[in-house]
């Protein structure tokens, strides 16, 4: 499955008015699949509609519909389902079945249905102590965090493996003990690195690896004491660094803006992020192997086409958003953890031999269900015997291919979450117009700025100034850690922990300044990505390269040969 891949004709996506071509090994896959036909839009309006049904970039304060008792939920009041604590919906999940009228068409149908059925407030499994945090995975001690696996003592982090006592990370795996680091890995002590590995002690490093003791650096490989790139001597390196004191605001601030001239002016950028990888084609890919239009996709992935964000062990998947350890999962989002077989599908774990069914958990052969726990054979959420179960499902299928139905992902407005608040909102947003015209659910109200929260510009500058009382219209305040803080940008509110000013005077950075959520997708915009590829020029040789840079690092971006030339 190479770039040079022979393409079916091409075709244009009635969606976005691109044209696209579909590959020999995607209908071959398709096959395999047991799906008919050639897809009819282009793959990243897919992923725009199945991104729209992973939840992002919020946690709400609501009611849990079940118990009345406040929780904390990826879901706000205004979600059309019925949302309950992952606790309560795990142990009396009992949602109301439905008898389909096969002469109509049935998406009208499941959409009256699904919204009487309830879901759970969050999505993950096996945590301890992680209550404010969504999509999040066998992990510990975490808070206001998003799409982890393995964690541990995290404040304010988003898609991070195996990282410990650390904030603001995106999507960096094995490290601990760090800050704003952004697809980094096997870090320590380390503050705000991208695309870097295996550094320790640093501070604002792009693609370094194995650096100790560096600062403002980009492109090095095994070295220390390094400043701006330049090899210095202990002493020296120790001077040019105390004069950035970090626990400034101001100072971090400024120091992201050297980072940001850095990456323009003086930094190599390598075309594609692509490692430890075998005739794959895409972006930002890590162990993967036969796998065509992936992105953002590491760990053992085998035979995946147009697949984003995930995979993990992951076979045979096709137009997926968010998948991991999944075998044979096709148009679906968000069906996770050892899913099997599964076609059309959202909020699923451990799920098998299921279609056009969100919200599952440990479900078989079922069809057209919604807030399942542990069931088998069920249309509508009604049991059925095996045998009794195929022949109504087979009726079922028929019905939805006369009305053209079946195999179209759900509606775009079966989505729970407001488009806003989904990954595709992030990297495709709308306008609130926009989004209503294409059938999305759009945010409903603003969050209101409470009473007592004291403008964000009121925080301490420096970490060592943490301890005396916030003022407020000229009267003496609380201690920072009593009252919210309004981010006026976010128009959210966010809190300042003690456990928040205990670290950052450690690692001597700045206390937290911003909404939680503002700052991680600022971080997550320093890695490009649209959907597609675009044609450059190496910065070397002149030959042409694919790359998700954006135009402002163009003569700055190396084809792979060029680029192993300079750098390493």
């Amino acid at each position: 499955m190479s770039g040079s891949t022979p393409l079916t004709t091409g075709k244009t996506c009635p969606v976005t008015g691109r044209t696209f071509t579909v590959s020999p090994a995607e209908m071959e896959l398709r096959k395999k699949l047991g799906v008919e036909g050639e897809p009819l839009i282009h793959p990243i309006a897919r992923w725009q509609v199945l991104g729209a049904f992973w939840q992002h970039w919020a946690l709400h304060k609501r009611k849990c519909d079940k118990t009345g008792k406040q929780i904390i939920s990826v879901f706000s009041e205004d979600c059309p389902y019925p949302v309950w604590h992952k606790d309560e919906w795990i142990r009396h999940a009992d949602p109301p079945s439905a008898e389909p009228d096969l002469s109509k068409p049935l998406f009208p149908q499941i959409w009256e249905f699904f919204q009487r059925c309830p879901i759970a407030h969050n999505l993950g499994a096996g945590n301890e102590n992680c209550e404010y945090t969504d999509d999040w995975w066998y992990s510990r001690n975490c808070y206001l965090s998003h799409s982890g696996v393995e964690d541990e003592d995290l404040h304010y982090c988003f898609r991070v493996l195996r990282v410990k006592d650390s904030q603001f990370a995106v999507f960096s795996f094995d490290s601990q003990r760090c800050l704003d680091i952004t697809f980094s890995h096997f870090c320590s002590r380390t503050i705000f690195a991208l695309h870097s590995r295996q550094c320790s002690d640093s501070a604002f490093l792009y693609d370094c690896r194995n650096c100790q003791h560096c600062m403002f650096c980009s492109n090095l490989r095994n070295k220390s004491y390094c400043f701006a790139n330049q090899q210095l001597t202990k002493d020296a390196y120790e001077k040019r660094a105390v004069a950035w004191d970090f626990r400034s605001r101001a100072v971090y601030e400024q120091a992201k803006q050297e980072l940001k001239k850095m990456l323009q002016k003086n930094a190599w950028h390598r075309a594609l992020l692509i490692d430890l990888s075998e005739d794959t084609t895409g972006n930002y890919l890590d162990e993967c192997r036969k796998c065509i239009n992936c992105f953002f996709t590491t760990t053992n992935v085998e035979d995946c086409i147009n697949c984003f964000r995930g995979g993990v062990n992951s076979k045979d998947c096709l137009d997926c958003v968010n998948f991991y350890e999944d075998d044979l999962v096709y148009y679906s989002s968000s069906a996770l953890d050892k899913c099997y077989d599964v076609r059309f599908g959202y909020g699923l774990i451990q799920c098998k031999y299921t279609e056009y069914c969100a919200q599952c958990f440990q479900c078989q052969h079922c069809f057209g269900c919604c807030g399942l726990v542990g069931k088998k054979y069920h249309i509508f959420n009604k049991p059925y015997e095996p045998a009794e179960y195929e022949q109504k499902k087979a009726e079922v299928v028929a019905a939805m291919k006369k009305t053209g139905e079946y195999g179209q992902f759900f509606p775009a407005h079966f989505a729970a979450n407001p488009y806003e608040e989904s990954l595709a909102g992030f990297h495709w947003p709308l306008t609130t117009e926009q989004g209503k015209k294409m059938g999305f659910r759009m945010r409903e109200r603003e969050e209101e700025r409470e009473a007592e929260a004291v403008d964000s510009s009121q925080v301490p500058d420096r970490c060592d100034q943490a301890d005396p009382p916030v003022p407020t219209d000229g009267q003496a305040g609380e201690s920072i850690t009593k009252s919210p803080f309004w981010d006026a940008a976010a128009k959210r509110p966010f809190q300042i922990l003690k456990e928040d000013i205990a670290f950052a005077q450690d690692l001597k950075i700045p206390l937290p300044y911003t909404y939680y959520m503002r700052r991680l997708q600022e971080n997550f915009r320093l890695i490009p990505f649209d959907g597609e590829l675009r044609t450059t020029i190496c910065g070397k040789c002149q030959k042409q390269a694919q790359t998700s840079w954006p135009k402002e690092y163009d003569g700055r971006i190396l084809c792979e040969s060029c680029y192993l030339k300079e750098v390493y």
